[in-house]
């Protein structure tokens, strides 16, 4: 398995451009993974630098170890990690975290030695990560990948991605995004890894140009904020984590010369499809299947188990398999009958003179129509702005879209994967609680057989009763069976109508459903039962062309 996760010339540096040779890094991995005590456990690595993260990362594997990836390294998630008993050990990289947990392993202390960098057979983990969704249109929940699974995406990944020399990230490497592309990539290439702790783009420059860096890895968030700095020109760069807005594409195309790919993909999934240009349709990478149902983005990836998960993205096919990118379902704001994305009305925000950086909500309330609100990053008096900012959206929208709640603030609160902070822009704008959802995900287990989890967020419990929540009927039979009978089958064109359809028992929040769909032999009806906890809970016939 090492010779599938690193380059074949082990005497190149790995690390800066004087640091660790590949065979040295094998070494310092076999010797960490000798210090741990974790074959079938999970380990954290939060290391802040490159230099530890990595040999960390092939340490615990090589112990046998699953890898957990934490969504930040604030005191409060180490804390939780730190009760958590299927924890092994934390390794990481500041000194003053030696004392606060006995699972803590400060790597700078552990000295490779006599240990050997031979490729030598290990006892891999079959499950090489786990993490959580970013939670920005559902709940979170853990997603695990195989080791097979992680290598497989990295096949692709390399054939994807140019050579490069030496690569930086400003994603953390504890993030799936920065691990694939920001540490496993370059192993794989035999890319340097820079490694590094600049934030301001002054300091991204100073190292970019230090280490000659010619790919970088990073996220709108962060180049938006390299847009107007001094930067090295000519570089390649990958993005993705977030949406990439056309005009910060162009414009980063045109002050610096940087050639930038965008990334779409999901933890759920992984790397689904890149393009180039904002102009172009994206391509799916090679071995992932894409299909649109009703619009809506479902993808099969190799690389997440092959069954198919209905993303909350709008898409359009085009020719040759690509798709035009038309917004998440969440990002379409209607109101008092109009419709406008999101992304739309933040660009006219962004367009306002004085304007940096800009987030929109929308929040309701019981009985009363949705309405927008935004948190912008703006110079000058707030009444001037909010002026200019209704000015520009009444040119573009419906005067219903102008936002009733208008905050200057210091900066988007965004999470270190560069997404926005949901909850906490909420918080700043003074809107409490985020909205719920309308996604129920289904999970494959065998064919035909579907697991769903329904979330007490759901927004179709709204109303259904305040007293007692209930799912209502007719959505269990849109959103639960008809996506199953369609997963199962996806040459079924429409549903013609329902038979024998029957409600036993009512769905609960927080209930885990099983979906069962027979298809008859000619695939004109589809007999459907749903059931929690061995109970049947609602059953029936799908008639379908």
């Amino acid at each position: 398995m090492w010779t599938s996760l690193l380059h074949p010339e082990l005497d190149r540096p790995w690390a800066d451009r004087d640091g660790e040779t590949v065979r040295e890094l094998v070494a310092r991995a076999h010797a960490i993974a000798a210090r741990l005590d974790a074959r079938g456990g999970r380990v954290v690595v939060s290391c802040r630098h490159a230099r530890f993260y990595v040999p960390g990362l092939l340490g615990a594997w090589r112990a046998g170890a699953t890898v957990e990836l934490l969504p930040n390294v604030q005191p409060g998630t180490l804390d939780r990690v730190d009760a958590d008993a299927g924890v092994a050990h934390v390794l990481h990289d500041v000194a003053e975290r030696r004392a606060r947990s006995a699972k803590a392993l400060y790597l700078p202390e552990i000295d490779a030695g006599g240990a050997t960098g031979a490729f030598a057979a290990a006892a891999w983990p079959e499950i090489a990560v786990r993490m959580t969704t970013s939670g920005t249109t559902e709940r979170p929940k853990y997603v695990a990948k195989t080791m097979a699974q992680l290598v497989g995406e990295l096949d692709v990944l390399a054939q994807v991605v140019p050579a490069a020399r030496a690569v930086l990230s400003t994603v953390p490497l504890s993030h799936l995004y920065g691990l694939l592309f920001g540490a496993l990539l370059p192993l794989r290439i035999g890319a340097r890894i820079v490694s590094h702790d600049a934030l301001l783009p002054v300091d991204l420059a100073a190292v970019l140009e230090r280490e000659a860096v010619d790919l970088m890895i990073s996220t709108p968030a962060h180049l938006r904020a390299m847009a107007g700095a001094a930067m090295p020109r000519g570089l390649r760069v990958i993005t993705s984590g977030a949406r990439m807005p056309s005009e910060l594409h162009l414009e980063l195309e045109a002050r610096h010369g940087w050639r930038v790919t965008d990334v779409l993909g999901s933890t759920e999934t992984g790397g689904i499809a890149t393009r180039s240009q904002p102009s172009t349709a994206w391509a799916p990478l090679p071995g992932v299947a894409i299909s649109a149902p009703g619009g809506q983005l479902v993808v099969r990836s190799p690389w997440s188990g092959g069954a198919p998960v209905e993303l909350d993205d709008r898409v359009e096919l085009t020719a040759g398999g690509a798709f035009a990118h038309l917004g998440r379902t969440t990002e379409l704001v209607k109101i008092a009958g109009k419709r406008a994305h999101v992304q739309a009305i933040e660009a006219t925000i962004l367009a306002v003179p004085g304007v940096v950086d800009t987030a929109l909500v929308v929040h309701e309330a019981a009985g009363r129509e949705p309405r927008t609100a935004v948190a912008v990053v703006a110079a000058g008096d707030l009444v001037a702005v909010r002026d200019a900012i209704a000015a520009a959206i009444r040119a573009q929208f419906d005067a219903v879209f102008v936002p009733r709640i208008v905050r200057l603030v210091a900066r988007i609160p965004r999470t270190e994967r560069g997404k926005l902070d949901g909850h906490a822009l909420r918080e700043l704008l003074g809107l409490g609680a985020a909205p719920a959802s309308h996604l129920i995900p289904l999970r494959l287990v065998a064919p035909g057989r579907y697991l769903a989890d329904i979330s007490p967020d759901l927004v179709f419990f709204r109303g259904h009763f305040d007293a007692f929540a209930i799912l209502p009927g007719a959505v269990l039979v849109e959103r639960v069976v008809w996506p199953a009978a369609r997963a199962t089958l996806p040459a079924i064109r429409a549903l013609r109508g329902i038979r024998r359809l029957r409600f036993r028992r009512p769905v609960l929040p927080d209930q885990q459903l099983a979906i069962a769909i027979d298809p008859d032999p000619g695939h004109h009806r589809v007999t459907f039962e749903v059931s929690c906890a061995a109970a049947v809970v609602a059953s029936g016939q799908l008639l379908v062309d």
